[in-house]
């Protein structure tokens, strides 16, 4: 059992013994028959690892697809500076998205917008800068 394991499992007891739960509040988000997705929740977890003993990851379950989503958003965001839930392999952004399938100017929109990198310029005038930026191939 990982570290995280040990943290994860004190976490979720916590939550079960003195979580808050969001019922009545009116929460955003729904399940597909439009009931509130109420939750039980605590703040101000924080949980440190050190790396260089082990990866702060949990085992308790296969992580295997959750891993793969994570980097496709992580993608999604950087590299394809995209807001449209139709260039993401997952469907966690589903519920938020327009008709056209935007989640608006948020993530990858604002990525697009804020880090514009004129990586062709640069390289041209200096080819051995660090400062290039590298795409992450699939």
């Amino acid at each position: 059992m990982t570290q995280a394991d040990k943290h994860f499992i004190e976490t979720c007891k916590e939550i079960i013994e003195n979580g808050i739960s969001s019922k009545g509040t009116n929460v955003r988000t729904r399940w597909e028959d439009g009931e509130e997705a109420n939750y039980v929740s605590i703040v101000g977890v924080s949980n440190k690892y050190d790396v260089a003993k082990e990866f702060p990851m949990i085992t308790l379950r296969n992580n295997s697809g959750t891993i793969k989503r994570a980097i496709d958003e992580v993608l999604w965001i950087w590299q394809k500076k995209s807001n449209n839930i139709k260039d993401l392999n997952s469907h966690i952004w589903d519920q938020w998205a327009d008709t056209q399938g935007s989640i608006g100017k948020a993530y990858g929109y604002q990525m697009g917008k804020k880090y514009q990198f004129k990586t062709k310029d640069r390289h041209k005038r200096n080819g051995s800068s660090r400062l290039c930026v590298i795409s992450i191939k699939k």
